[in-house]
C-alpha cells in the first residue's frame, strides 16, 4: 500500500478520483447551460474548448476525451460551419441525455457509450447487467425477462459480462448525473478488448419483443 510521509495511506488516488468526478460534473453543467437556448454559438464552442484545455485530467477519460477530440476537429480551421454546429449540438445532447437531461425533469442516460452499430442481442447463455431506471418497469421485472429467455443477470460489470443494458433514465445512485460506475467500468473493459456490448433499453426491449 502506498503511504505518505507520515506513514498513513496515501490520499492521492482518492483525491484524484474526487477531482475527476467534480470536473466531469462541471462539464455536464456547462454543456446543459450551452444547450439551454438550443443553439451552440461560436463563443460557446470556444469556451468549451478552453475549459477542456484547462482541465487535462478529465480529458484523459471518457466522456471528456470524446468531446475534446470532436471539438479539436471542428475548431481546427478556426471556424464552425452549419454541419459542424449541428454535429456539436447533437454530441452535447448525447452527453447530457437529451432534452430530459437539459430540463432535469428526469435524469436521462447519455447515449455516448452505446456500442455502434447496435449488436444482435442473444439471451441464452449470456451474462447481463442492467443499470439505471427503466421505462419498461422495475429492474427486477426486466431482469426476470432476461432470465426467462435463458440469460443470466449480475449486479456488477465484470470481464464475463456480455451486455450492459442502460435504462432510459438515470437513477440516484449514478455519479455525474448522466452516467455511472457500471458504464465507466464497461467502457474501460471494452477499451481493453473485452467483447462487452453496451446497449440502450430501447434496443434491448426490441429484442425482448
Amino acid at each position: 500500500m502506498r503511504v505518505d510521509e507520515d506513514g498513513q495511506p496515501s490520499q492521492l488516488g482518492f483525491n484524484s478520483h474526487r477531482r475527476l468526478e467534480r470536473d466531469i460534473s462541471e462539464l455536464l453543467g456547462l454543456a446543459k447551460g450551452i444547450l439551454a437556448d438550443g443553439v451552440v454559438s461560436d463563443a460557446e464552442a470556444v469556451l468549451l474548448s478552453e475549459w477542456l484545455t484547462a482541465h487535462p485530467e478529465p480529458v484523459a477519460h471518457w466522456p471528456c476525451d470524446r468531446i475534446a477530440a470532436r471539438l479539436n476537429s471542428i475548431l481546427a480551421d478556426g471556424s464552425i460551419d452549419a454541419d459542424e454546429r449541428t454535429d456539436l449540438t447533437e454530441l452535447l445532447h448525447q452527453l447530457v441525455g437529451g432534452d430530459a437531461g437539459i430540463l432535469d425533469s428526469e435524469i436521462a442516460s447519455t447515449s455516448l457509450p452505446f456500442t455502434a452499430p447496435p449488436p444482435h442481442v442473444i439471451f441464452a447463455g449470456r451474462d447481463y447487467v442492467l443499470t439505471g431506471k427503466f421505462a419498461s418497469g422495475p429492474r427486477v421485472h426486466c431482469e426476470r425477462l432476461v432470465v426467462e429467455r435463458g440469460g443470466r443477470c449480475g449486479s456488477t460489470v465484470t470481464r464475463r459480462t456480455d451486455y450492459l443494458v442502460v435504462g432510459t433514465f438515470g437513477s440516484r445512485d449514478w455519479v455525474h448525473s448522466a452516467y455511472g460506475r457500471k458504464i465507466e467500468k464497461a467502457v474501460e473493459y471494452r477499451a481493453g478488448g473485452v467483447p462487452l456490448a453496451i446497449i440502450s433499453e430501447r434496443h434491448w426491449a426490441n429484442a425482448i419483443s
